[in-house]
């Protein structure tokens, strides 16, 4: 299937050029349109918009005198003599090559080639130069080309020199500059297995764009940018844009092309992230909660500790939002340990001071009662009500919580996604804090919104957000950034550990808890032989028959470590039993933890210095630095111990980049480029479309600059109601309107 963000598609369905299904193009028929479907290719529309990934230059043609190895090369040569002959089991292709300037051999591993080249004919042939051992020492070889035989249109009687280039015979894969397309299945298969090779190569499909291309089926696609924003930028029109990017005349015309493309790209999604916060906007009738200095005083007297400059311009930058009847919309970011929840508990006591009442989101029970424990201790001779609701609530827990909250008798709502439920009612909702936005969609947010008259909104992440989902995914928040940790925290050493080093490490542990200190090992699932990877990551069987799990682990641990006390946390716990563990776990009578990626968030035990991490290559590198965040909560030196045998160059550069980097703005950047912003944040459920051409670490100038006009464009009309903006409104309701919210924009 199609893309959800089909940013090029046209407004009209049903144009039946556009829609043609691609059997019915020339040159495909049912058998190959079934393998394009692999590619998500059903469709003429889809079809122009399967962009190139890449480029080869076959303009250029080189002597075969000045061939050099290693290189991609293109010449232009006679078949002097063609064998074709069994080597080692295999038919090996070879054929004598010669130009003006000198001759060399071309060798193909393919035996079906030999039917298609000619002795005596003139071809045009593109590969990779190799040495090869001959009796007069090592020669340069052509490799497994690519080729096009020139169709001979000279004058009878005519010879030496080829006969007409292939450029002026107007052919797709020589003599121009040609795509490269992306052939790997997209599709899976119903059991999930990776669907058979496609078998259709780069130069069949080119040779089927360029005869859509020569229909001039691009000029029916319509042109979603005003024509004056097309003017100004110097965009190429949207017709000239699809035909460069395929067969470019020149580099320059291709990237000309390119970010003509990712503009609107960009521009569509920034266009929805403006209208959404324009929305948030429209009807604002927030309740003013201003911040004065017998606020601040009372809220400053309920904190144990002072502020650092950071917090307190974070808390400064929140209270003047909410002293606006705008209604606040921001997302707080703060590195592992750096004092997120001091600056949220001052947020909600000043919702709390005006009267009005406070839900705090969390997406996990741990976090919720931690939540729960340390802002009631805080708070605990004071009269604000604290209420928490989490899915293993008891029946009459939740019965007395839903009573009291619709009452406004509580004044501060802590709990997980039950928090969301229907029958959940606030009596006069004013505030919301999101911890880990990045585990909650869009929808989420907007239905604990809608609990209120429109709540001023506050979301917070310990995942460090790189810059360029700040100005798409959250690019309808404002931001601030605590970018310095509270005082008096030890130093952490991070170390990736080899087997020989397990007795080192069992030794440390031990000698941590003679001292009092707690260990964590963590492992990325519960049972030795469930199948799914914390990280994402594909793992075949025999690897998946390698990876440690909680409950294998705890039995063993109870060997390796006859003398520490040992505890048990994973997903699958009662309600009850995770607080019984953690209740154990907070009063020291618990030495070493062993939990699945459930203590990445929710824990904080300023007694905790070893974090031991089992089979790391299983977990993403934002993971691993929020693991590591569960200790270096104290002045005492901490460690971390990563045990992994990484099976891709990805797996094992994430671990060396966690092992060498402590700031988590820069374990984000990393994480993002190794991942991408499908995986990064699971934005696609976050409300992140599939990009076609844009690459959001690599345009970061042109996403600027589609923000900046979307957001003027919104500002000097709100409605997109102008004429020349009516198929870009219909068109961001098509393909955004349910991602965003956006559900009055018909």
């Amino acid at each position: 299937m199609a893309s959800t963000l089909d940013t090029f598609a046209p407004l009209d369905a049903s144009d039946n050029l556009l829609s043609k299904p691609l059997q019915f193009i020339k040159g495909v028929g049912p058998q190959i349109a079934t393998k394009l479907q692999m590619l998500q290719l059903e469709t003429l529309r889809d079809l122009l918009l399967f962009f190139p990934m890449t480029h080869k230059d076959r303009a250029s043609v080189t002597a075969i005198r000045q061939v050099k190895p290693g290189a991609e090369t293109n010449i232009v040569a006679q078949i002097l003599d063609l064998k074709c002959r069994q080597f080692n089991g295999r038919a090996k292709v070879e054929a004598f090559l010669q130009d003006e300037s000198g001759d060399m051999r071309a060798v193909w591993w393919n035996p079906y080639v030999v039917d298609r080249l000619t002795p005596n004919a003139w071809g045009f042939f593109s590969g990779k130069i190799a040495l090869s051992n001959g009796g007069s020492g090592k020669r340069c070889e052509l490799n497994n080309a690519e080729f096009e035989i020139l169709e001979d249109t000279r004058e009878e009687g005519v010879e030496n020199g080829p006969p007409e280039s292939p450029s002026s015979g107007m052919s797709p894969n020589f003599g121009r500059i040609v795509p490269v397309y992306n052939l790997r299945p997209k599709q899976r298969l119903a059991d999930g297995k990776e669907p058979p090779e496609i078998r259709i190569t780069q130069s069949f499909l080119r040779k089927i764009m360029w005869n859509v291309l020569q229909t001039n089926a691009q000029s029916r696609m319509p042109d979603h940018i005003p024509p004056a924003l097309r003017q100004t930028l110097q965009l190429m029109p949207l017709a000239d844009a699809i035909k460069q990017i395929h067969f470019p005349d020149s580099m320059d015309r291709m990237r000309q092309a390119r970010r003509r493309l990712v503009f609107e790209e960009l521009f569509v999604v920034s266009l929805g992230v403006a209208l959404r916060r324009w929305e948030v906007q429209r009807h604002a009738a927030s309740q003013r909660l201003p911040l004065t200095p017998a606020i601040e005083t009372r809220i400053h007297a309920r904190l144990p500790f002072k502020l650092t400059d950071s917090q307190a311009r974070v808390f400064r930058e929140i209270a003047k939002d909410m002293g606006s009847p705008l209604p606040m919309n921001r997302l707080l970011q703060g590195d592992v340990g750096s004092g997120k929840t001091a600056v949220a508990l001052s947020a909600l006591l000043l919702c709390v001071a005006h009267g009005g009442q406070a839900a705090l989101l969390a997406p996990t029970e741990v976090l919720a009662a931690q939540h729960e424990r340390t802002i009631s201790h805080l708070l605990k001779a004071s009269r604000v009500k604290i209420g928490l609701l989490r899915g293993g609530s008891t029946a009459g827990e939740r019965r007395e919580f839903l009573e009291q909250l619709e009452k406004g008798e509580i004044h501060i709502a802590i709990g997980t996604h039950a928090l969301l439920e229907e029958n959940v009612r606030f009596k006069a909702l004013s505030l919301i804090v999101v911890d880990e936005q990045h585990k909650f969609g869009v929808a989420q947010r907007m239905s604990l919104r809608a609990k209120g008259r429109s709540p001023h909104v506050l979301v917070m992440t310990a995942t460090p957000i790189p810059r360029t989902l700040t100005l798409t995914l959250y690019g309808d928040l404002d931001v601030s950034r605590i970018d310095e940790p509270p005082p008096g925290r030890g130093e952490i050493v991070s170390r990736w550990a080899k087997e020989v080093d397990r007795a080192k490490v069992y030794r440390l542990i031990i000698a941590e808890a003679r001292k009092g200190h707690a260990t964590y090992i963590v492992l990325p699932r519960i049972e030795e032989d469930s199948a799914s990877s914390p990280s994402g990551d594909k793992i075949s069987t025999k690897l998946w028959s390698e990876v440690k799990g909680v409950e294998a682990e705890f039995k063993r641990m109870k060997e390796h470590l006859p003398t520490l006390r040992m505890g048990m946390l994973h997903g699958r716990l009662p309600s009850d039993e995770k607080d019984a563990v953690l209740t154990q776990l907070r009063e020291g009578k618990i030495d070493v933890l062993i939990s699945t990626q459930l203590v990445e968030v929710g824990i904080d035990l300023p007694s905790a210095t070893v974090m031991m991490i089992e089979n790391a290559e299983m977990f993403g590198l934002s993971a691993l630095h929020q693991l590591r965040g569960r200790v270096g909560r104290s002045e005492l030196k901490s460690y971390c111990f990563v045990f992994g045998e990484p099976n891709s160059d990805d797996a094992e550069e994430r671990i060396k980049t966690f092992v060498k980097t402590r700031d988590g703005f820069e374990i984000a950047e990393a994480d993002f480029r190794l991942r991408g912003p499908g995986q990064f944040f699971g934005t696609h459920q976050s409300g992140m479309p599939e990009l076609k051409i844009a690459d959001l670490m690599a345009d970061t100038e042109v996403l600027a600059e589609a923000r900046t006009r979307a957001m003027e464009l919104v500002k000097s009309d709100p409605t997109l109601s102008k004429d020349e903006h009516l198929p870009l409104k219909r068109r961001i309701a098509q393909v955004l309107g349910r991602r965003l919210g956006l559900v009055d924009m018909g």
